[in-house]
């Protein structure tokens, strides 16, 4: 019940997952949908520990039996997390053949036995499939818990076993007054903003200093553009940060682009800082020029999340030099 009061958006979701289970309607799969960062994970961790608790008192986890006491340690044997071993990376196939094994196995210490997976996404096709067929044949005493930032990329047969609950983040106000409570950062409706309205997302961009490196970022994009900084000392600076991260940047100026081309005000664009830089494009570049730039964009986004390992500094100097000439283009 802690995730429900630290998160109140998160709170009708537990409300109905407690039911279903006081009730014996619960599912043996639970799949959360929605955006990163507005505390699926976060739900479905305190929610594992209320399936393995054996002295729940109906509502959340006692917190002090010995399944509680091995869960806050990190060790309980009959809970198995898979997660990418690397942040952006995939779910390989050898853990999810760990899973296999684990819910074949009686529980140890408690009566049941849970496994908490995520984000769903991560599994390639040939992941997903190893995953069918614990999900097609459970056993009683296991539960799966899922989480999806992307419910699109997932197979149709592994939501199509699973029981799906989309929780929806919170407002723009209550994001903000929630993040303003706890975190002192300035500029927190930029952050915000950035983060996609998912707070606990924008909170880790501040811990993660991402959003110094966003606001760099937008500051050498302007400086590359009026000739005020060299290329060689931007690109040594960005070679030390998150490739991902950086193309989830360039990927949000481009659809800021789109935006301005269908008469959105700047206020709805996701790069306000760039907003002059995307108008610019926005006014002399043809649809299909920017449709090629966001389909190059796409494809070194999934090269980089795949398995072929490529040179994300060449990714990313490849992206600049191509947004550069748009914007050079929008000079002539």
């Amino acid at each position: 019940m802690k995730v429900a009061q630290a998160l109140p958006w998160v709170a009708p979701i537990w409300q109905r997952l407690s039911k279903q289970l006081a009730e014996e309607r619960l599912g043996h799969a639970i799949l959360l949908l929605g955006q990163e960062g507005i505390g699926k994970r976060v739900l479905l961790r305190e929610f594992s520990q209320r399936l393995l608790c054996l002295k729940s008192d109906g509502q959340g986890p006692c917190a002090e039996c010995a399944s509680c006491r091995l869960y806050d340690a990190g060790s309980h044997p009959d809970l198995l997390m898979v997660e990418p071993e690397e942040a952006g990376k995939q779910i390989k196939i050898e853990q999810i053949r760990q899973v296999t094994g684990f819910v074949n196995t009686t529980p140890q210490r408690s009566t049941n036995k849970v496994v908490l997976l995520g984000p769903a996404e991560a599994m390639n096709v040939s992941s997903s499939n190893a995953l069918l067929k614990s999900l097609e044949e459970p056993s009683g005493h296991v539960t799966l818990l899922l989480y999806s930032h992307q419910p699109s990329s997932l197979l149709a047969t592994i939501k199509s076993r699973c029981q799906q609950y989309t929780v929806n983040p919170p407002n723009w106000t209550e994001g903000l007054n929630w993040l303003g409570q706890n975190s002192q950062e300035a500029s927190l409706e930029s952050l915000l903003r950035l983060a996609k309205g998912a707070p606990l997302k924008a909170l880790a961009l501040i811990e993660q200093e991402v959003h110094v490196q966003y606001m760099q970022f937008c500051q050498d994009l302007m400086d590359l553009a009026n000739s005020a900084a060299g290329w060689s000392a931007v690109l040594a600076k960005w070679k030390t940060w998150d490739a991902g991260v950086i193309m989830g940047w360039f990927y949000e100026l481009t659809l800021d682009v789109q935006k301005t081309q269908a008469g959105v005000a700047v206020e709805q664009l996701s790069v306000q800082e760039l907003s002059h830089q995307s108008a610019k494009v926005a006014a002399n570049v043809q649809y299909a020029q920017l449709q090629g730039f966001l389909d190059k964009l796409l494809q070194s986004q999934l090269a980089f999340k795949g398995q072929a390992n490529p040179n994300p500094v060449l990714l990313i100097e490849t992206l600049l030099i191509d947004w550069l000439a748009l914007l050079r283009q929008s000079r002539q």
